[in-house]
């Protein structure tokens, strides 16, 4: 009777409750096959359950590592593709020999508006990888924007969603090239100006990046034509361009690094020759 007043004392009546519980549930699991089977399985399904988050879990971290990986890859295969590549006409050889003209890095985008006039985004390379002012950046599926501003492991990206960034495309079809420019409304269109009427346009027809910039190689990917007017104040068209970049979802981006450009800059920024 003093060892329960005892234990009473320490552990109060709730402890001693579930100390009582524990007892008549060993009790029970032991002289019972019924009470053991249910236990059992009743743990086993636990186990299964536990390790099934944990499988999930793993999987989640693991497809991340790989999303990764695959982002490097496709810079990589970017970077091999005949259109990152000038043709250089080789004296000794008289041949015309492919050239590395631009270099991709992989990155992700931290910080991303598609709601104002002017949008941004930020992205998580800086000085330190290379990235530099007035460099490109493409999505898997289209161009995205221009860097403008660097730290050291951050950019600061113009999107093309920005009123004052017109970008030098072209119809891939005919290769007549004009300027795509954004409107300011919806994040999924922007507009082709500067397409003579003369010029022969279909619904669907796609629109690329032209040769004329040095900031995106020429033929990647822009969007198609949804429709299309004339613009009575000049006479050109004003096409109405479906995205193929959704800048609703950005996420991996490649920086896009033309090895030229500085070249290529100086000699346009020559004055001409009386």
């Amino acid at each position: 009777m003093q060892k329960l007043t005892q234990l009473l004392q320490r552990f109060g009546f709730v402890g001693f409750f579930l100390i009582l519980e524990i007892i008549a549930f060993v009790l029970i699991y032991r002289r019972n096959i019924y009470h053991q089977a249910v236990f059992n399985n009743a743990t086993a399904e636990l186990i299964d359950r536990t390790l099934g988050l944990y499988t999930e879990t793993a999987d989640y971290f693991m497809l991340r590592e790989e999303n990764k990986l695959l982002a490097e890859e496709n810079a990589r295969l970017r970077a091999e593709v005949a259109s990152s590549k000038y043709r250089f006409y080789d004296n000794k050889s008289k041949l015309s020999t492919p050239l590395q003209a631009y270099q991709f890095l992989s990155c992700k985008v931290v910080n991303n508006t598609t709601r104002q006039t002017k949008n941004y985004f930020i992205i998580d390379a800086g000085a330190q990888q290379g990235v530099k002012p007035d460099m490109g950046i493409i999505s898997p599926n289209g161009i995205a924007g221009v860097v403008v501003d660097v730290s050291d492991n951050f950019a600061l990206c113009l999107s093309v969603l920005h009123i004052e960034l017109p970008v030098s495309v072209q119809l891939r079809k005919t290769k007549d090239f004009g300027s795509l420019e954004w409107d300011g409304k919806s994040p999924f269109y922007s507009n082709l100006m500067y397409i003579p009427t003369h010029v022969e346009i279909e619904q669907g027809d796609t629109i690329e990046t032209s040769i004329h910039s040095t900031i995106f190689p020429e033929g990647i990917p822009v969007g198609t034509i949804e429709s299309y007017t004339i613009n009575p104040d000049d006479g050109y068209y004003i096409i109405r361009t479906k995205l193929f970049t959704r800048f609703t979802a950005l996420r991996y981006v490649y920086v896009v690094n033309y090895l030229y450009s500085e070249e290529q800059k100086a000699l346009e920024n020559r004055k001409p020759i009386p």
